[in-house]
């Protein structure tokens, strides 16, 4: 498992991304979180966890990478942490 970490204008880019399959497209969350988390599956799943201190929000519970885009936020990460 791959622990993605964006902060800042990458943090508002790796949002873009990851609800990019959404009609009414990405959600507007400003400020409200300190870190973006996006939780890797070696199974090609993620989810989504807007974190602000200590509290987490589930954005986007675990999915498919149906559009294949996990590969770009890898690259656009601040930080990656793996995990077994």
């Amino acid at each position: 498992m791959k622990r993605m970490f964006f902060y800042g204008e990458k943090q508002v880019k790796a949002i873009e991304k990851a609800f990019a399959h959404r009609k009414e497209g990405p959600p507007q969350f400003g400020d409200a979180y300190s870190e973006l988390e996006i939780i890797a599956q070696e199974d090609g799943r993620f989810s989504v966890w807007g974190n602000h201190g200590e509290d987490s929000d589930l954005l986007q519970d675990t999915r498919k990478d149906t559009e294949k885009i996990l590969p770009e936020l890898l690259l656009l990460a601040d930080s990656v942490v793996m995990e077994e």
